[in-house]
């Protein structure tokens, strides 16, 4: 029920029946509430945690499971599905075509959703092929040339990536027919060990591409073209946060720690990882654009998910999950502050936010709040994830993890910093001299920023909240 009421309301909202923004607008804001409250009811109630839709043969079955991994990637979309709408509700009166917008966004719940509780490889990556045709509409959304040509890249490398999925979803098949998720190591025989790799690694750089994986990520800057609800989606929960869902599901749950060691599976994913943070990080440093240099840091965060995964030690894996967790939280807030700032007083550029802070110091104090988080300073969300994922490492022997982990920290700083100066201790030029009125975003936006960064907040005062259900799910994976 909470993957088809999303693309049913979706429906309706493509149908001519409602020619109504507002009725639209509400049949959109109702169906995430609702779905919210499905997926709290199916994992509250007893209800049964496993559907066979339908059979192929004896190991290939289209297959939903409700396990702890995606009960935790399916909440977090669904609940900040709910704050996204809100806020979209006022963004969207300044952008054309509503009626597409609220109708895709809508519908991608719903295959946020089949992902997280996708039962099987197969049905996995039948989802994930769809959130490819579902979120191109959203990413072309303003139709202009840009928004074209920015289109066709994220196709062409979405697509790009399903292929090298598909070659080792076969190779995987000729070795280990069963592709179910379950937390235990994968059976085969030594002389199978090299097609396993290959098989381990174009999965791994297939859903890489959605993860912006380096040197798959060129896709993401591009994607900013797109409105910013669009572009926080993008970054914070739905389509990159599903490739590094993906890549633990195959990480943990089709190939396992031990198998991944025995192949060195581990070491060259986490080489990719290491120059994906370095990388994002250096390129967010040229950026002027807001939205880019955040498109960026996107790119460089979703590394240290990666880091944790592959560290291949409990402790790393918390760290990772809790920054899968954490990221999403920051960095909805600061694309949420972005497009505040564009909508109010049309700023793109991070050179012209000087005195931003004194026109708008409720969006600006939740986006300082929200760096300083990304940053990783005690006692924020962000910084314990990452020292988690610096603990396990060095506990695995993997020194070169926490080395480049500190790098980034530093160059994070580097990015975000200036701006926060600039919002808050800089004048701005057209003042001259003199205080302007507040311009601070309406209730619709400005309330999800708040309660986002309230969450923030709390999250890094009671780490244990969230902490304790992802030591219980990673207390059933060997290591």
């Amino acid at each position: 029920m909470p993957i088809a009421l999303p693309l049913i309301s979706s429906l309706l909202i493509l149908s001519r029946r409602f020619e109504s923004e507002r009725l639209m607008r509400i049949i959109a804001g109702v169906t995430v509430i609702f779905n919210m409250a499905v997926v709290i009811l199916i994992l509250a109630v007893d209800f049964p945690k496993s559907i066979e839709i339908l059979k192929l043969n004896e190991y290939i079955s289209i297959f939903l499971k409700i396990d702890r991994l995606g009960s935790l990637f399916a909440v977090l979309a669904s609940s900040l599905w709910i704050l996204t709408a809100f806020y979209s509700m006022e963004y969207m009166e300044h952008e054309k075509d509503s009626r597409g917008f609220f109708a895709f966004f809508t519908a991608t719940l719903g295959v946020i959703v089949g992902i997280a509780f996708s039962g099987n490889l197969v049905t996995l990556y039948l989802f994930y092929e769809v959130l490819t045709l579902f979120t191109y509409p959203l990413v072309i959304h303003s139709r202009s040339e840009e928004a074209f040509r920015s289109g066709r890249k994220y196709l062409v490398y979405s697509f790009g990536g399903a292929a090298l999925i598909v070659l080792g979803m076969v190779i995987l098949y000729s070795i280990a027919p069963n592709m179910q998720f379950a937390p235990a190591s994968l059976e085969y025989s030594a002389s199978e060990k090299n097609m396993l790799l290959y098989s381990f690694m174009l999965m791994f750089l297939g859903f890489g591409v959605k993860a912006a994986v380096v040197p798959f990520h060129s896709w993401l800057p591009s994607a900013m073209v797109a409105p910013t609800p669009v572009s926080s989606l993008l970054h914070a929960v739905a389509v990159v946060k599903s490739g590094v869902f993906s890549i633990i599901r195959v990480a943990y749950f089709v190939f396992g720690a031990n198998a991944l060691k025995d192949i060195n599976g581990h070491f060259y994913a986490g080489a990719f990882a290491c120059v994906t943070i370095l990388m994002g990080s250096f390129l967010a440093l040229t950026h002027d654009n807001l939205k880019k240099r955040l498109a960026y840091s996107t790119i460089s965060q979703l590394g240290y998910i990666l880091l944790g995964v592959f560290a291949l030690n409990e402790k790393a894996l918390w760290g990772g999950l809790l920054h899968f967790v954490n990221h999403a939280l920051i960095k909805i807030v600061l694309f949420f502050c972005a497009g505040a700032i564009y909508v109010k007083l049309h700023k793109k550029n991070i050179s012209e936010l000087r005195g931003v802070g004194r026109k708008m110091p409720v969006t600006m104090t939740c986006f300082a709040i929200a760096a300083i988080s990304l940053i990783g300073i005690p006692p924020t969300n962000g910084f314990m994830s990452k020292w988690y994922i610096a603990i396990g490492s060095l506990e695995a022997g993997r020194a070169w993890f926490a080395v480049t982990l500190l790098v980034s920290a530093v160059l994070t700083a580097a990015y975000l910093m200036p701006i926060i100066t600039k919002a808050f201790f800089y004048q701005c030029k057209e003042d001259n001299g003199s205080m302007e009125m507040e311009k601070e975003a309406g209730f619709k936006m400005l309330v999800p920023i708040v309660v986002i960064t309230a969450i923030i907040i709390a999250n890094g005062i009671f780490p244990s909240i969230t902490l304790d259900f992802i030591e219980g799910l990673t207390s059933e994976i060997s290591f």
